[in-house]
């Protein structure tokens, strides 16, 4: 007779509740052939064994349970002990056995017979052994719990007693595993004069005695609500306690902090929009910088907007939502924020105007040096700003893009637009920002910024690492007030004289005002009514129609030329005409005249973007289909992408 022992694994159970201490006993219940631990039904006796009733098989296992459990039986000490004896069959076997055969060898050039013994497979009968269970016991520190036979199992629908004592010994672990009284948390931080409720829960019952280890003068206030099974504390005054909670002899504790809020929380101001059509990434960044502003931590707290905001579809025009943020702040010895911030956001309308000078920000395009790398006053009212920089200095900059209020009166002003990157691809930069830029000019949609008097406000800050490349294009238009500078900035990492936050006004000091005034005139690249119109007219069967974009550059008042023409917004007329008689397909075609580039379209009211491309490849941007006769205008707007080898070419054909 052989027996083998089945040691079954350890719940993480076990260790998460180990805050019950040890002089808790377990209750163990008998109800007819029933055992239940802790009001858990552990195993259930169908049959009599050795004419032992089942009630009687049940009651003796309980009590053998009961004396364990009061000794701080531990469920892992519970084990399966299987017995098994050995019985034997005859099973026809294919095996393979040696035998003599004699066979003809040629041995010194004469043929011979000879024996040899070769493998022949034969099937023959063999006694095969095998084990089968005559019992199996439910077992713990020597003791028998409970035995199940063959027949017991077989009436339970289980193919052998092992599998049904495994059952047994499941439910007695996770049963034992159950602490005599526990609370939902083991340490919990109050606010000062706020409650917070702990779920008390164990397999202890009566009485709860809550006590409060400092004693006199304790941080929090304790209650127990029977009904609702709960711990209620109310923080009484900052500093730290321990809460005992007891009952029918289990006992634990949870460490309690009374603490202040991490941050207070103000309404935060209203994100204002303008245009038809403001894009949701944008109205998310901005919802996230009102939220941000809204928020007063105390000193060494940390702040987090814990929602991300994919995109913020914005209101109608004259309409007004609101976006709510759930945001989390904690420090030493404070108490965690978790709350939910709603920031409103507003829609005006205002109307469209022609832009009126191009701000050019690309000398020098590779920085050397920290620097003022643009400055120029919006004295024109409405302007465009480019720039297009990569950090060849060696180390990462702070690159700033911003507004300088250097007068004694506030201003508002519409900024629209975006930037790319920082990244290495110098094509795909300019022509992210300008796509992004394209999509906010077409709906007139931006921002309304508040400069106060004697103020900046950065409305790109950017860390500039190491060889990389920064594309933005803008719309900056003043709405009240007077004319702010506008400056683009490679300033270095912590400069105390550079904003260190978007949408954030900081004072102007004094020697920023000074700098400001001796380097206004620097800048002299504002090209004025950056906008080219063109037409184009092409017939069925005719010669191909030609349209180059960036080879004609502006210049400006010092006779400076823009090369390329990057920002500059082409407005382009094709007029198309079939006088045949048969059904027709005009084409437009993208070249890369000038090599590698990429472009941004809109024809015929739709939108074609090529990211780049380079020669010898042909774009086809758009086709279109002309019945005999017909005549149509198909109007297309693009502009030179910065970053891009222009001028390009377009065939209509």
């Amino acid at each position: 007779m052989t027996s083998y022992r089945v040691l079954a694994s350890l719940s993480c159970l076990f260790l998460a509740l180990a805050s019950a201490r040890a002089d808790w006993t377990p209750r163990v219940q008998v109800s007819g052939p029933e055992v239940r631990v802790n009001d858990v039904l552990v195993l259930r006796v169908r049959m009599p064994l050795g004419g032992i009733q089942p009630a009687e098989r049940a009651r003796v296992g309980a009590e053998r349970l009961r004396e364990l459990t009061k000794a701080g039986l531990a469920p892992a000490e519970v084990r399966v002990d299987i017995e098994s004896e050995t019985h034997y069959r005859m099973e026809k076997r294919t095996v393979t056995k040696m035998v003599t055969r004699t066979v003809t060898r040629r041995i010194k050039k004469k043929r011979r017979k000879v024996k040899v013994e070769v493998p022949v497979k034969v099937t023959q009968n063999v006694r095969v052994a095998f084990e089968i269970e005559t019992e199996a016991r439910l077992m713990a520190r020597g003791k028998v719990l409970a035995l199940a036979t063959p027949a017991e199992a077989k009436g339970v629908g289980q193919p052998k007693p092992s599998v049904l004592v495994e059952s047994w010994a499941g439910s007695l672990r996770r049963a034992l595993a159950i602490p005599g009284v526990a609370l939902s948390a083991e340490g919990v931080i109050v606010p000062w004069t706020e409650k917070r409720v702990l779920k008390l829960s164990g397999a202890a019952r009566g009485p709860v005695t809550l006590q409060r280890q400092s004693g006199e003068g304790s941080a929090i206030e304790a209650q127990f609500d029977p009904k609702a099974g709960t711990v209620t504390l109310t923080g009484k005054s900052v500093g730290r306690d321990v809460l005992v909670v007891t009952r029918e002899g289990a006992t634990t504790r949870v460490d309690v902090a009374v603490q202040p809020y991490a941050v207070t929380v103000q309404a935060p101001q209203p994100v204002v929009l303008t245009g038809r059509g403001v894009e949701g990434e944008k109205v998310a960044k901005l919802v996230l910088a009102s939220a941000r502003a809204a928020l007063l931590p105390l000193a060494g707290a940390s702040v987090k907007i814990e929602t991300e905001i994919g995109a913020v579809p914005p209101p109608a025009s004259g309409k007004s939502l609101t976006v709510p943020l759930a945001i989390s702040a904690s420090g030493p010895e404070m108490l965690p924020v978790r709350q939910s911030l709603k920031v409103p956001v507003v829609t005006r309308t205002l109307p469209t105007q022609e832009t009126n000078a191009l701000l050019f920000s690309n000398n020098p395009e590779r920085i050397k040096e920290s620097q003022t790398l643009y400055l120029a006053r919006l004295s024109m009212g409405l302007a465009r700003l480019l720039y297009h920089h990569q950090n060849g200095v060696g180390q990462h900059l702070w690159f700033v893009a911003e507004l300088i209020n250097d007068s004694d009166q506030p201003s508002r002003v519409q900024v629209l637009g975006t930037d790319a990157g920082p990244v290495r691809d110098t094509v795909w930069v300019g022509y992210r920002a300008a796509s992004d830029f394209l999509t906010a000019y077409k709906s007139n949609s931006g921002m309304i910024l508040e400069l106060p008097a004697h103020s900046r406000v950065a409305f790109q800050a950017i860390r500039f690492p190491v060889e990389l490349t920064l594309s933005g294009l803008f719309q900056l238009r003043l709405l009240s007030g007077s004319a702010p500078l506008v400056r683009v900035g490679a300033d270095k990492i912590g400069d105390p004289a550079s904003p260190g936050e978007t949408l954030r006004a900081y004072p102007l000091s004094d020697a920023f005002q000074t700098f400001v005034r001796e380097a206004e005139q620097q800048s002299s690249h504002i090209y004025p009514k950056p906008r080219i119109s063109l037409t184009s007219r092409h017939s069925v069967g005719g010669r191909w129609g030609v349209v180059s974009i960036g080879r004609a550059p502006l210049t400006n008042t010092n006779n400076q030329a823009l090369e390329g023409n990057y920002g500059v917004f082409y407005d382009v007329t094709i007029n198309l005409e079939n006088p045949t008689s048969s059904p027709a397909d005009i084409k437009v075609i993208f070249e890369p005249a000038g090599g590698l580039a990429g472009a941004v379209f809109l024809i015929d009211g739709k939108r074609v973007e090529i990211p780049r491309t380079n020669l010898p490849v042909e774009t086809t941007l758009a086709t279109f289909r002309l019945a005999p006769g017909e005549k149509r205008s198909v109007p297309l707007l693009t502009l030179p992408l910065s970053g891009s080898n222009y001028p390009i070419n377009l065939y209509i054909r």
